[in-house]
């Protein structure tokens, strides 16, 4: 396969240029590329990697509130999104557990990955580690049941070390978090009242004397950015680029409820060079569901955003005038080399997940233009550009914005 006619994001700046995949991988790049094969002409759009999203909920059946998704509708909108590789989660020693999310996801239409969670060293995380999954998903507050603990968490980080591993922290302070809830009920703005951002600083402070090589996950104020400099990676995600605190000043702001809770955008774009990645955190409720828990504290915290990364991001660069080639490093190529993915890169050797972007294209956001829930948080917002075609593996699985391998399927990746 020869891809021709397209614009190549680097560092110089965007250059015109054509790219040669033979089976799965990337074998040449050039000004122009000769060889056999299926030519297809990229018409002047962009060619970029395939997204990496290292942070998404897909088919979860764990909590009190199970998503409102499959594994294939959620994996199908990623790759109608530009992401080709997502990475998802599985207990250590809860269920579902790695087989059973590998099972899980057999379906799936792009890559898929897993991080691991665990609250303390098991003979059940050692064997996890032994498979090949180094991440390890470390909550300091208590979640499906399990509560943490520090003590834990340096356990957890002896042994990752041990394995070339990281360990991707939810960084809140739980006992602030109770103290300010305690006897509350009310209006979905207490969810923002009891998760000030002191509760992302005193977790952060805490977790970075202990942890080693980590990264914290939807850094939700821009102090944790300067917090963890030099010491910690930060991943940040969509709603919390994109989404105020203003919306829990909305008759349905039961919708918008995250965790933690978007607070000021802006204060992370001052800080967008001492982000790591940008990922999602997707979670796919359809509407009734959130409207079945509209007071705190029962409420249901998550948003769908796995389609939008890509393109409401490139958008926000081109907004601001901020170089694409620091986007294209957050979405793809920083997750993918965090994990040890062959991905998120155009370069000889690389894996061909590869999406041609129609950077002329411009379109609003709505439940209706997009393959998620039955709702959209990012109602009404006006995109530059759209995925037209993507390729995973080397396959052309979406052309000109249509499914071309309605069966495909991805792989496992580590």
């Amino acid at each position: 396969m020869i891809i021709k006619n397209v614009k190549l994001i680097t560092e110089r700046g965007i250059i015109e240029g054509e790219v040669s995949v033979e089976g799965s991988k990337i074998i040449k790049i050039g000004k122009i590329v000769n060889g056999d094969g299926e030519v297809i002409d990229g018409k002047g759009r962009l060619l970029i990697p395939g997204g990496v999203d290292n942070h998404v909920h897909i088919f979860k059946r764990y909590l009190k509130v199970p998503t409102s998704d499959t594994v294939r509708k959620s994996t199908i909108a990623a790759a109608y999104g530009g992401t080709t590789t997502v990475i998802d989660f599985a207990f250590s020693d809860l269920s579902p557990n790695i087989q059973e999310r590998i099972e899980q996801f057999k379906e799936s239409f792009v890559n898929y990955s897993f991080h691991i969670f665990a609250n303390d060293v098991t003979e059940n995380l050692i064997r996890v580690l032994k498979l090949g999954f180094k991440s390890i998903k470390f909550m300091m507050v208590e979640y499906a049941g399990v509560k943490s603990s520090l003590s834990g968490l340096r356990r957890i980080n002896e042994v990752v070390k041990k394995y070339n591993g990281y360990i991707m922290i939810h960084a809140e302070d739980e006992e602030l978090i109770n103290a300010l809830a305690e006897g509350r009920r009310g209006e979905p703005k207490l969810h923002l009242l009891t998760r000030p951002e002191e509760s992302e600083l005193s977790a952060v402070l805490k977790a970075k004397t202990i942890v080693d090589n980590g990264l914290i996950a939807h850094v939700s104020s821009g102090k944790t950015l300067d917090l963890i400099e030099g010491k910690l990676l930060g991943e940040v995600v969509l709603h919390h680029l994109i989404l105020s605190k203003e919306v829990y000043d909305r008759k349905d702001s039961y919708l918008f409820v995250t965790s933690p809770p978007v607070r000021d955008p802006e204060e992370l774009w001052k800080r967008i060079n001492k982000v790591h990645i940008i990922a999602t955190d997707h979670n796919w409720f359809d509407r009734r569901v959130k409207e079945e828990h509209k007071e705190f504290p029962d409420l249901v915290p998550g948003l769908p955003g796995v389609e939008l990364r890509v393109p409401m991001i490139i958008t926000e660069f081109i907004k601001r005038g901020l170089p694409l080639s620091l986007a294209i490093k957050l979405l793809c190529e920083n997750p993918a080399k965090l994990n040890g993915l062959n991905k998120g890169k155009i370069a000889e050797g690389y894996d061909a997940d590869l999406v041609i972007y129609d950077q002329q294209k411009k379109w609003r956001v709505s439940a209706e233009s997009t393959h998620m829930a039955d709702w959209t948080p990012y109602e009404g917002y006006e995109v530059i550009g759209k995925p037209v075609t993507v390729i995973i593996n080397g396959k052309i699985v979406i052309e000109d914005e249509e499914i071309k391998e309605e069966n495909f399927t991805g792989k496992l990746v580590k």
